[in-house]
């Protein structure tokens, strides 16, 4: 990790997520990307239902991985996020996933950036100002 990331969370490969060659398909990373994220969210208090409750909603409209080295099933992943730049409607969240089960080797590395939404009209709306100061406080 080249900055700190504020928050990460653990989970192990299952079988469903590996491939023929015995290791996590690639797609997956996205997958563990949107766990960690809903983790992460939940953790600086802002759960899918608060959002629901409070009438906005996070749209992704970019995702992409790159792959380092494999993870196989039973592996316990380390999957690390944080908010790596607020914009006007946007965000951007950046992730890293390390193979504690090897060495604590990087396996992967990624973003996804979401739009906040009017959840009624799924206009994009300007990031929620209590929303973007609980981002920008946790990093």
């Amino acid at each position: 990790m080249t900055e700190p990331y504020p928050f990460s969370t653990t989970l192990k490969v299952r079988f469903n997520e590996t491939d023929a060659q015995g290791h996590v398909n690639f797609a997956q990373y996205l997958n563990l990307f949107d766990v960690a994220l809903v983790e992460y969210l939940r953790h600086i208090g802002f759960s899918y239902q608060r959002m629901l409750d409070e009438d906005f909603d996070m749209l992704y409209v970019d995702a992409h991985a790159s792959y380092s080295a494999p993870a196989y099933f039973d592996n316990l992943l380390r999957i690390h996020c944080r908010a790596g730049k607020v914009g006007g409607s946007s965000v951007r969240f950046d992730f890293e996933v390390f193979n504690e089960s090897k060495e604590n080797r990087l396996t992967a590395k990624g973003e996804i950036t979401i739009v906040t939404a009017d959840r009624k009209t799924f206009q994009k709306m300007r990031v929620p100002d209590h929303f973007r100061q609980a981002l920008e406080k946790q990093g």
